[in-house]
């Protein structure tokens, strides 16, 4: 993008620099490329306070706002060809940019959203998409109000963008999309994550499903209950699951796999990966692929190529034991899932370490004590559990009930990794509990 189409910004001005310089933006003066303007945004701190350290370190310009004009004179002193345009609001800058670049571009945009799953969703889509396109895609936690606006600023002639959209409360997902626009829309699943925002599943299930409106296909995911009774308007509805008609001899396992009917012709699916509901994100990247004219062959070869996000149920072998790292984040519905999946794996000596879910508001009590009650209805007796944050001691107090061989800490950093050398390990909790700490000292 050149400084003189930032410029269509609301409100914006030149104060310094070249018109026709070529750019490329970012919110972290750390992260600098050539020709890189720095979007200084308020959080912790005001990004305005970095400027100066972001010039020494060779960032080519920056957003300033109406209440930061004393850093410019400081800013020119150390180099004098800086682009440096005004603004009222950065952050607000910042999405309009990324709407002034969705008006400007004829591609497909691809938004997915859902209560967990997503990134997951977004990487098995991604590994096929890259098979035979150019993909500008959401990285890392990029989903919310900067980091999807920020992705899309960043586009470069790519041949599709692929964005996850995040919501934690109402609304969110609305604005989001009006933002990017998308052709062709889908949401994972519905659960109970931050339900203490929503209040009920309904409301959760409203907010996700807006991401629809304007899109002109929408994925619908029928093997989840409340998305197969759903009622999509505006947008042509391509339906995906595991008992599609067209889809037959799933194998669960190690290596799962399964034989998919496209034109006519069969074709078998690998999966590099024994987590289950992998299946059903793939057949919703090979629909997705087939939609986009993508050669079967290649969206069989990419499914075979995913690979976990980090920390999503990211398995690490350590000699003759398995440490899974899944403490990104954490629902009711994939804390229960995940201890399944720890429980079956044919390893011994199993060790659970569990932090809060959070965002649960007036449900977490209930919610925290289903987590209690369902590893006592479904027997999970693992050697030991450690439990840690306010909420699982509703889950501490039911196991002990049941003398299952448990322990209960306050805090992440209460918590000893000495007893868990050469065991296998399940962590999962939200990330705002910490227990990513753990997993380099085990």
């Amino acid at each position: 993008m050149k400084v003189k189409e930032i410029l269509k910004i609301k409100n914006s001005k030149l104060i310094n620099g070249d018109l026709d310089l070529n750019v490329n933006f970012s919110i972290n003066t750390n992260d600098v490329n050539e020709n890189t303007i720095f979007i200084p945004l308020k959080g912790n701190t005001d990004g305005h306070d970095y400027i100066l350290s972001g010039v020494k370190n060779g960032i080519s310009g920056f957003f300033v706002d109406n209440n930061h004009s004393d850093i410019i004179s400081s800013a020119l002193s150390i180099n004098s060809d800086l682009v440096i345009i005004g603004v009222d609001d950065c952050l607000k800058a910042l999405q309009e940019l990324a709407s002034l670049v969705r008006r400007t571009i004829d591609i497909p945009v691809i938004a997915l959203t859902g209560s967990f799953g997503k990134t997951s969703e977004r990487e098995m889509i991604f590994s096929v998409l890259k098979e035979e396109l150019n993909v500008l895609s959401t990285t890392g936690n990029y989903n919310n109000h900067i980091g999807m606006p920020l992705t899309l600023v960043n586009y470069n002639n790519e041949d599709i963008i692929l964005l996850e959209l995040g919501s934690n409360h109402r609304g969110e997902i609305e604005f989001l999309r009006d933002i990017c626009k998308p052709t062709i829309s889908l949401v994972t699943n519905i659960g109970t994550a931050h339900i203490g925002n929503f209040k009920k599943l309904k409301n959760i299930l409203k907010e996700k499903i807006s991401i629809s409106k304007g899109s002109e296909y929408f994925l619908r995911n029928v093997d989840d209950e409340l998305l197969r009774k759903v009622k999509i308007k505006g947008s042509k509805v391509i339906d995906y699951g595991i008992y599609d008609e067209n889809i037959s001899n799933i194998v669960y396992g190690e290596k799962m796999r399964y034989a998919a009917l496209v034109n006519g012709k069969k074709y078998k699916i690998n999966i590099n990966s024994d987590m289950e509901y992998l299946i059903n994100y793939s057949i919703c990247a090979m629909k997705i692929g087939l939609l986009l004219g993508m050669d079967i062959k290649n969206i069989v070869k990419g499914i075979s190529r995913f690979k976990c996000a980090p920390s999503r149920m990211e398995k690490i072998i350590i000699g003759n034991h398995i440490l899974i790292d899944d403490c990104y984040n954490a629902s009711y519905e994939t804390m229960i899932s995940g201890l399944d999946y720890f429980w079956n794996l044919g390893t011994d000596n199993k060790i659970v370490v569990l932090g809060d879910i959070l965002e649960l508001g007036k449900m977490s009590k209930k919610i925290h004590k289903n987590i209690g009650e369902y590893i006592i209805k479904n027997g999970l007796l693992f050697e030991e559990f450690h439990l840690v944050g306010e909420n699982m001691k509703y889950v501490y107090d039911i196991l002990k009930k049941n003398d299952f061989n448990v322990y209960f800490y306050n805090n992440v950093d209460e918590i000893s990794t000495d007893k868990m050398k050469n065991k296998s390990v399940y962590l999962k909790s939200s990330h705002g509990i910490g227990l990513y700490k753990l997993v380099s000292n085990i």
